[in-house]
């Protein structure tokens, strides 16, 4: 089968020019101006930008969170990333104590390949760090599994010290795989917390106290300090406050190896949240910061100190789930949905603010998750030899985010009458239209698990 797309804008993060596109087998063929070749479909993009498909990184479907299981497997999960412009999600994949590493990707997989509607990959996130986990990443590598996550939020007997965290960073990195870090400091957290409990505070409305920007930089500047010290490269998932962004920035300037995630409720939603009846809604962690962290963070990205937007998709629902924790949130499951709404709010609240350019924005969803994971230029752009997985993005629309246009099975929206421009008008994922206008035609298990590469330096 071929399809030729027409008249399109070709966006990648490096180039912008107007061209035709030409797939076969699944795969770009030809770009070129004005191609005239017979093919099975012609879609004319006219007026609309071509992107890459979307990657989001940082997901979590069919999981336990906090004791409670999300609303969204990866049927209902992916099916969302397809409507909203994402065409390959790496899920984390959560190893529980006691159990192996190939065991746990075997689960993952039983869970996935028969649902997916996008392509699909993983990273597995330790529950615990010792000699027989570690001695497994070899393996997970060869079977295409290259990044692993630690968080240092842990409690009790699962707290990682700083002695495992220097062997999982040289035993990740020697295995040709991205070591990944939660950081922040669950030990001051704890302390935080029983302080507030013992004056009667412990519902969201003290999240921000009780999770203050400086665990979460004493945490990453500690791990970027231990990162050196083993010489090896780190990553940071959802970072949320000015003051974790200063630590990568300054190691960045000297010439270390350290990569940073945010994610759209940081850039968009901010800790004025907690003052609401429904605080619980917005618990996350971190939690969300005061507005003008938002400023730091958005120029980061423009700078280049952080390199990818995921949406730490986690669908737990207000009603039955959330609630439990109105006076006590840490009875809450944490996260909330967002695969769906990541690149049309920050269409929105990037290019349409003038805080980013189309370029970096292809680059922070798409291009670097790619390079940074595994998958470029399989993934992640625009060119002869590269899969055909895009999106026909018509920038002159706009709607309103809201839970009616959402596909996840969550039942509200963080996001909520938030005004968003341009929507996804086709995605194309190798080459077949998954979704159109917001209604997804790909079927469950339609996506392909992805055999990632080794890392390298991006």
């Amino acid at each position: 089968m071929t399809t030729l797309i027409k008249n399109g804008t070709v966006i990648t993060a490096a180039d912008m020019y107007k061209a035709d596109i030409l797939v076969k087998n699944g795969m770009i063929s030809e770009i070129g101006k004005e191609i005239s070749k017979i093919a099975s479909e012609i879609i004319d993009a006219a007026d609309k930008w071509i992107l890459p498909g979307a990657i989001d990184v940082h997901t979590h479907l069919d999981t336990q969170v906090d004791g409670m299981t999300t609303v969204d497997d990866f049927e209902t999960g992916t099916a969302a990333a397809a409507a909203g412009g994402t065409t390959v999600v790496v899920d984390y994949a959560q190893q529980e104590p006691g159990t192996g590493l190939a065991q746990t990707l075997a689960a993952w997989l039983a869970k996935a390949q028969p649902r997916a509607v996008t392509d699909f990959g993983f990273h597995i996130a330790l529950a615990e760090v010792n000699d027989s986990v570690l001695s497994e990443i070899p393996q997970m590598v060869d079977a295409g599994v290259t990044s692993f996550k630690i968080s240092l939020e842990g409690v009790g007997e699962r707290r990682i010290g700083d002695a495992a965290a220097v062997d999982f960073l040289q035993r990740v990195a020697a295995a040709g795989a991205l070591p990944c870090v939660h950081a922040e400091n669950g030990e001051v957290i704890d302390l935080l917390w029983r302080r507030l409990a013992a004056e009667g505070k412990s519902s969201a409305k003290y999240l921000p106290a009780a999770r203050p920007p400086e665990v979460e930089a004493e945490a990453v500047a500690r791990v970027i300090a231990l990162a050196d010290l083993a010489r090896t490269p780190v990553y940071f998932t959802n970072l949320a406050s000015a003051h974790a962004v200063e630590k990568v920035k300054i190691a960045r300037d000297r010439g270390q190896s350290v990569y940073a995630e945010t994610c759209p409720h940081y850039l968009i939603l901010n800790s004025s949240r907690y003052e609401e009846a429904d605080a619980v809604k917005y618990y996350t962690t971190p939690p969300l910061r005061p507005a003008w962290h938002q400023d730091i963070l958005w120029k980061a990205m423009n700078s280049g100190d952080i390199q990818v937007i995921g949406s730490d998709h986690t669908a737990v629902n207000y009603a039955g789930q959330k609630d439990l924790g109105l006076d006590n949130c840490q009875q809450s499951p944490r996260g909330f949905a967002g695969v769906q709404e990541r690149l049309a709010a920050i269409n929105t609240a990037g290019i349409q603010a003038g805080r980013l350019t189309l370029h970096r924005m292809v680059d922070l969803l798409s291009t670097m998750p790619a390079r940074l994971f595994g998958m470029f230029p399989r993934k992640g752009t625009l060119a002869v030899g590269s899969d055909a997985d895009m999106v026909i993005y018509d920038p002159r629309t706009d709607h309103y985010l809201s839970k009616a246009m959402a596909l996840s099975r969550v039942d509200y929206c963080a996001y909520e009458g938030m005004r968003a421009y341009g929507s996804p008008w086709l995605v194309i994922q190798r080459g077949r239209v998954i979704a159109r206008e917001g209604k997804v035609m790909g079927r469950p298990g339609g996506g392909e698990f992805l055999i990632r590469a080794r890392a390298g330096a991006a």
